[in-house]
């Protein structure tokens, strides 16, 4: 059975689902005409994923025989985000060694600790090529490669053991947070603002496919790659995280039922700009990598400014 991914692309301006085989795009509305449950994009399949998966497998050794597609960069198409739109994003926070130690704080004890997750939400999914909008209230956006951990079937109450089972495959998600908005000094009181600094809209590049769980079989040994502006930043591998993916999973799913199509973006190697002084700037060009599933490319573009109408109040910033 040949590798595959799974595509969410826009095609002759309809959204629909692809195999990705041999970096070639096979729409599933022309490779399987009759089964209508195929065409819409990669979140619909993933609601009936067990059984789509087999299906799936077949039509992609169909699809390898007949040669064809369509390249990433035909007219005709454009690349979204595999998944439009997950219902939400977790993502675990301080989850690698090495990020810790460019931090300069102590790694967390992983017998006294349990993983610190916080959640993004879908309005900040952008795709591949999309542009990533700087906010207007933030001097500090910082870039974070992930492996992102997809959703297959419900969970709740899983064990670490277990976890992977309900895994459909996986992504790369761009963590992108605004450093210096974290904290509120005017509720001194309370922590991290992780609302304002991790949801505002392109917050949360995705993609550029989907890779089936059967394909990453190890998934601590995974390379983690970011170049900014062809300079290499983050060069990072899943064998420094603190909880595993499936320690996460098991974390996750003791306080909530994960559902299909839910991303967990599962921490970020050391490389990001905060300890360094750098930030996003307008013009800025991001390449992340994870060789088994692809490489998701984005241009940052200036801040839009709200100026609110004459006499109609102030907008919170």
């Amino acid at each position: 059975m040949p590798t595959f991914k799974l595509a969410t692309i826009e095609h002759h301006g309809r959204e629909e689902a692809a195999l990705v085989i041999d970096d070639r795009l096979h729409p599933l509305a022309h490779l399987a005409p009759d089964q209508s449950e195929l065409h819409g994009g990669v979140f619909g399949i993933l609601q009936d994923w067990d059984r789509n998966l087999p299906t799936l497998r077949a039509l992609a050794e169909k699809a390898e025989g007949q040669g064809g597609g369509l390249a990433p960069d035909d007219r005709s198409l454009r690349v979204l985000a595999p998944i439009r739109y997950p219902r939400a994003i977790f993502c675990t926070v301080f989850n690698f060694y090495d990020f810790a130690a460019e931090a300069g704080v102590p790694a967390p004890d992983r017998s006294a600790v349990r993983p610190y997750v916080c959640i993004k939400l879908p309005h900040g999914v952008i795709g591949p090529n999309d542009g990533i909008l700087l906010p207007h209230n933030s001097a500090q956006v910082d870039w974070e490669v992930e492996l992102g951990a997809v959703i297959g079937k419900p969970c709740r109450g899983i064990f670490s053991k277990d976890a992977l089972d309900y895994v459909a495959g996986y992504t790369i998600v761009n963590d992108i947070s605004a450093r210096d908005i974290i904290q509120r000094p005017d509720w001194p009181n309370f922590g991290s603002d992780w609302l304002m600094a991790k949801n505002f809209d392109t917050s949360t590049p995705l993609g550029p496919y989907l890779l089936p769980r059967e394909f990453l079989p190890d998934l601590q040994d995974v390379s983690l790659r970011l170049t900014r502006n062809g300079v290499l930043q983050q060069n990072g591998n899943t064998s420094s995280m603190i909880f595993s993916v499936a320690e996460q999973i098991e974390f996750i799913s003791s306080i909530m039922t994960l559902l299909p199509g839910d991303v967990i973006a599962t921490g970020t190697p050391a490389g990001v700009g905060w300890k360094r002084g750098l930030g996003l700037q307008p013009g800025d060009n991001l390449i992340l990598e994870i060789p088994e599933i692809g490489v998701l490319r984005n241009t940052v573009v200036g801040p839009t400014m709200l100026v609110p109408p004459p006499n109609q109040g102030t907008a919170f910033a």
